[in-house]
Parts: C-alpha cells; structure tokens; sequence
C-alpha cells in the first residue's frame, strides 16, 4: 500500500512540472507579444536604444518574472511570487547600476594603415572624460577582424585621460577592419549592456612581402625601352632616311639643306622606338598552386615585379582572372593585392593571356606569375596568346623545387623556390 508522504510528494512533482510547462508557454507568449509590440507601437520605435540594453539573459530573466508573477497569483502559489519580486528587484538594480550617460571623447590612431606581412601594427586608444563629474567605470570594446578587444576604463575624473597601447597581429596578408570603437556599461549578472559608439571603423592593410628587383627593372625592362621597330613615322628620335614631300606631310620635318641641294622638297622619315609596357599577369586559379603557402609566394613574386617596375616610372598592367588592378602607384597596387583569393572554377590561363593581350596589346614585357600544378604545356598555350612582339618571361612557383631557369620553345620559364631567391634567378634568366 503506498504511502500517503509519497502520493503528496508525486503531486507536487506532477504539479511543478505542469508550473514549469505553463510558464515555458507564457515566456513564449510573451516573448511573442514584445516583439510584435516593437514592430506596432509608435512610441517603441522612438526608444529602440532603451529596449536594446536588454541582452538575451535579461529578456529571459524579464519573461520569467511576469510569466512566474501571472502563474503565482493565479493558482496562489507564493514560491513563484517570491521569485518574480526577487527578479524584479534585480532587474531595478541592474537598471540602477547602467542609467546615465557618459560624455567621452575618444580616438583610435593607429601607426601605420599600411604595413607588411610580419611588421608590427600598433594602435592607441584614448578616452577623456568630458563631463563635469566623474565617470563611472566602463569597458571599451574595438572590433579587431573577426576577434573584440576589450580595454577596461576606470573612473576618470573631470578631464582625465586613459589611453591604451594595442599590437594587432599581422601573420597574414589581407584587410583587417578595426573598430568601430565602442564603450559598454553594464551589469554583473549580464541583464543589461549599454552600448555607445564613439569612433568609426578603420581599414588596416597588410601588404604581402617584397624583395628588391632593380636587376629586372634596369637589366629586363631597359633592352626594351628605347629599341626601334620596322615602323616608320614622321616624327620620333630614330633618324631613317629623307624621301620626297607628301601633301600633308608636317612643314617642321621638311630637311632645307637637302631641299636646297635636290631642288624639291625632301622631309626627315624615322623609324618609331619602343617605349616599355610591362603586363603581370597572375594566375589566381586555386588549381594551379600546390597550398596557400605556395600561393602566398606566387603573391609576393607578383608583388616584387610589379612594384619594381613602377619605381622605375614604367608602364605597368597588371591583371588576373579576377580582373585588372590599379597601377597608379605601388600603395594602390599593394591594397589591391591585399584582396586577392585563389578561386576555383576561374578561367584557364591561356583565357586570362589573351585577354590582358586585347586590352594591352602594345605591351612589350608580358610577365606570367603561376603555380607549380600548372604544366608546362599549359603555360606554353598561354605563351602562345601573348603578343608576338613581346618578351615574355614565366615565373613558375614551387616551394618544394630548387631555383631553376629553362627554354620551352621560346619561352623562359623560371622556377622560383623562395622569395629570396627571386632577384638573382631574374637576373640570371634575362642576363642569359
């Protein structure tokens, strides 16, 4: 026969769980209502920052003491009553603790925006208090990427100054977004944060590495420049020879002497020179590199070259399957570059020649960046869509092979291993 003592007792398990299951329904009902309520109620719209210092912990603890106060008058139970008073006047003192505003004036300046993979970036934030009392004590958050930082700021007078020095990690090359700059007030069980935004977001770019490469600008770009073609003008520094004038023809080419002696008109002819125009093309399928590290390389080769042959005031195009970049200067390049992904599913190599080709066909050096999963063949069809007036010179990246230079039926190819190695193997492909 059971006993009375656990009859009562299975009750009142029965009961709580029927208490606990209509108040999980009331939270919900309620957590319903409060929604709709900021989508209808005009005057909600007017103080969206009041409701958004609720966190989800507090609109949990804020159900629950309406949900337990509704369920313990209704059915006269006091343990649920006591609770909602107790989360009430919790819910009042952590309102207490994050009421009033703060007047700060902050600013986050960082060393550098622009620095390479490896160097240091460094940044300094700064709060003074503007406000004719004392602050209370708050924390500072700033965004660093993915990743928060988080400064705490004491009590600060009138007047007075906190400042913080930070170092941002900078391992890999890309775009990283610091900020925007935000103090949070709020209180110890986390039913409420305050947040104030002081200051914007900033762009941090980190370049990839690059080496030095005055042998390829001065000993491979200079072969070029100047050399003259089978093209003849009427105006240029290559003097070719004198020929009867033409209708047409510019009176300030017409040579007098001659003129003079043959007793007809005769003008100056001259043979166009070349002037330099340097195209990097850089393979950015993810098919034709072994790893990231290997891509990374290929980033910084392409990188070298570029910014070398801007340095010398040449011309420069610089594209991928991804499109052009801009050449105005080596900043905006290197920004550029901070952005680029392999992919997969881009256009051949070969495409991506022939395309640069039609857009640049006057180039007079085509320099063609890849990977070591491209094969030869391949990089010879792109070859092949180059312009045939240009010198074309591929650099093939492999970071498990040594530094090697050979000719594929016209085509150098140059195997780069390190970036290190990069200037001296140039130098001794376009010596040769």
């Amino acid at each position: 026969m059971s006993s009375p003592y656990l009859v009562e007792n299975h009750s009142r398990r029965d009961a709580a769980s029927a208490a606990l299951r209509e108040i999980g329904a009331l939270a919900a009902q309620w957590g319903a209502r409060m929604r709709a309520w900021l989508d209808r109620v005009p005057l909600l719209r007017h103080i969206p920052g009041a409701l958004g210092t609720i966190t989800g912990f507090g609109w949990v603890a804020l159900i629950l003491a309406i949900a337990a106060w509704s369920v313990g008058r209704t059915r006269n139970w006091m343990e649920l009553i006591v609770l909602a008073v107790f989360l009430a006047i919790v819910f009042l003192l952590a309102i207490a603790w994050v009421i009033g505003s703060t007047r700060y004036r902050v600013s986050l300046d960082l060393a550098s925006g622009r620095v390479t993979v490896g160097e240091a970036a460094v940044g300094e934030l700064r709060v003074v208090n503007e406000a004719t009392r004392p602050s209370p004590v708050a924390t500072i958050e700033i965004p660093v990427g993915e990743a928060t930082t988080q400064f705490p700021v004491p009590t600060l007078g009138s007047g007075a100054e906190h400042s913080e020095i930070f170092t941002i990690p900078t391992s890999r090359r890309g775009v990283i977004t610091v900020g925007p700059v935000r103090s949070v007030r709020g209180d110890g069980l986390g039913l409420l944060r305050r947040e104030q935004q002081w200051v914007e977001a900033q762009d941090l770019y980190i370049h990839p590495r690059t080496v030095p490469m005055s042998s390829l600008a001065v000993g491979f770009i200079q072969d070029i420049e100047g050399a003259t073609t089978q093209d003849l003008s009427s105006s240029d520094i290559a003097f070719h020879a004198l020929r009867d004038y033409v209708p047409g023809d510019d009176r300030r080419s017409v040579h007098w002497k001659t003129t003079a002696r043959m007793g007809r008109l005769m003008v100056r002819q001259f043979e166009e020179t070349r002037r330099a125009q340097v195209l990097v093309l850089f393979d950015d399928d993810a098919l034709s590199w072994a790893d990231d590290d290997e891509y990374e390389l290929g980033i910084s080769v392409a990188a070298s070259v570029s910014t070398a042959v801007i340095r010398e005031r040449r011309e420069l195009g610089f594209f991928s399957q991804l499109g052009m970049l801009p050449t105005r200067s080596a900043s905006r390049l290197l920004d550029a570059m901070t952005r680029l992904e392999a992919q997969q599913g881009l256009a051949p190599v070969r495409e991506l020649a022939a395309s640069a080709a039609d857009r640049v066909p006057n180039a007079s050096v085509v320099v063609l960046v890849t990977g070591s999963q491209l094969s030869v063949s391949e990089l010879h069809r792109a070859y092949q869509r180059i312009p045939i007036n240009a010198r074309c010179l591929a650099l093939r990246v492999d970071t498990g092979a040594t530094s090697e230079r050979r000719n594929v039926s016209g085509l150098t190819i140059v195997t780069i291993a390190d970036l290190e190695s990069l200037g001296l193997a140039v130098h001794k492909a376009v010596g040769a």
